[in-house]
């Protein structure tokens, strides 16, 4: 498995490994489970998004595609 992407946001890291697994890549969040310790452990880059190495491109391309925004919903698709 390969780091694809790393954080400090939980919800970003969650939101960004559902958007990858409706893409069909199998998302392992490597640091979710340190979210306990976060008052003694410094929060910086805590988390990773790890998939296989033979899902690396797609995955940059989609994490890619959502942080320019073209993953972003517009009015209509909201209702």
């Amino acid at each position: 498995m390969i780091s694809v992407f790393r954080c400090s946001d939980y919800v970003q890291a969650q939101l960004l490994a559902g958007l990858l697994r409706e893409h069909n890549i199998d998302v392992y969040l490597q640091g979710a489970l340190l979210q306990g310790g976060l008052g003694e452990l410094p929060a910086v880059g805590h988390l990773s998004i790890m998939v296989d190495n033979a899902d690396q491109v797609a995955a940059e391309r989609i994490i890619a595609a959502y942080e320019r925004g073209d993953m972003e919903l517009d009015e209509e698709d909201a209702e």
